[in-house]
């Protein structure tokens, strides 16, 4: 029964976010985690391994945003396509960065295989049945892509803070 209800009109596209958040969140933070040092050491560059990106931020950033908005695209599927439309992009922008910072950086990094595995796929095959049968406006489309591609302006806010925190040292 479970299984019918989430094939039905395409419930799967919002129904699969969760499942793969849960997934991606977990080998970034727990198994085999490493994060938030990948985050602030390997890619920003910083000395600290908690700053400038910190449990907190990290929190609202996994939460708050990816989750709300995964929940948020499951609950109002009915009446509108936008939330989900939001967390295709959201994982088509994570898919591209731990891509690209693995080929980059010839490595693995915390949520590279879910990235890969669930988070691309998902994005892709999600992307495809909503543009088939989807009813989103061409401003919907383009503010959906704004938020999702979002987290790939994450990184160069956290080297803005960075950089702020050193100015403001150096000040007092």
């Amino acid at each position: 029964m479970h299984r019918r209800w989430l094939l039905t009109d395409g419930r799967w596209v919002p129904g699969l976010a969760i499942p793969i958040l849960v997934s991606h969140q977990t080998e970034e933070w727990v198994r085999p985690g490493g994060f938030l040092p990948f985050a602030n050491q390997r890619l920003l560059g910083s000395d600290k391994p908690d700053w400038p990106l910190t449990e907190r931020l990290a929190f609202h950033i996994n939460v708050s945003i990816g989750w709300a908005s995964a929940i948020a695209g499951l609950i109002l599927w009915r009446r509108t396509r936008v939330p989900a439309a939001g967390v295709l992009w959201l994982e088509a922008g994570n898919f591209a960065m731990h891509t690209g910072i693995a080929v980059a950086q010839r490595r693995y990094n915390p949520g590279v295989v879910t990235a890969v595995l669930l988070m691309g796929p998902h994005a892709l095959a999600g992307a495809r049945w909503m543009r088939r049968s989807a009813d989103l406006s061409p401003r919907a489309r383009a503010a959906t892509a704004a938020f999702g591609l979002s987290i790939g302006v994450l990184p160069a806010a956290m080297k803005l803070r960075m950089r702020r925190s050193a100015d403001a040292a150096e000040h007092a």
